[in-house]
């Protein structure tokens, strides 16, 4: 097996999902990878130092704390200046827009429709209508692949995530330890 399937597995070890054949398929790898051999083993050190890390309790006041700061802070306000504003804004824009549609985009495309007639601003409003719902359907359709993408990878990567994240703390551990042995042996052989 390749070096990249065997990763997968040893996945599915720590998570304790591996098949006997799984097992097997791996055992034999390490007796010939010592790369990958190497790896698990310092992948198992660290998952078994992070196991044996104390649970920390948080202080009973953190809740307090935090819903205390959520409902102080400032809540959104609005005031007659503001709201008058936007809605002046946005009645600008889509006379804009009405008036781009009208006398640029639609005589190109439709050959001259008058949009001063109710014919022809029940045309425009068809024509926007149907722009609008093809619209609507090329984005549901491109925000379905962006969330099969996302499944995809966050079921592939995140679990390598969170063990490299793991591996990284432990060897940290383990360097703070090593640290507090080298600074024991110190204060010792001064004193």
């Amino acid at each position: 097996m390749q070096c990249k399937q065997i990763d997968e597995l040893m996945m599915k070890y720590f998570d304790g999902n591996i098949s006997e054949l799984e097992m097997e398929q791996l055992t034999r790898h390490h007796q010939k990878c010592k790369t990958c051999s190497e790896e698990f083993e310092v992948l198992r050190e660290a998952l078994f130092e992070i196991e044996e890390l104390p649970d920390i309790e948080p202080p009973a006041e953190l809740t307090v704390k935090i819903m205390t700061a959520v409902q102080s802070q400032k809540q959104f306000q609005l005031n007659k200046k503001q709201l008058i504003s936007w809605i002046v804004g946005f009645a600008g824009l889509v006379l804009f827009t009405y008036n781009i549609i009208a006398f640029a985009v639609l005589p190109m495309i439709s050959g001259g429709v008058n949009l001063l007639s109710v014919e022809g601003m029940l045309q425009m409003v068809s024509w926007i209508g149907d722009m609008l719902k093809e619209g609507l359907i090329a984005l549901s359709v491109a925000i379905g692949k962006l969330l099969v993408i996302r499944d995809i990878i966050f079921r592939d990567y995140a679990i390598l995530i969170i063990v490299w994240a793991a591996a990284f703390s432990a060897v940290q551990l383990m360097l703070f330890r090593l640290m507090r042995v080298e600074d024991k042996k110190n204060n010792y052989v001064k004193n």
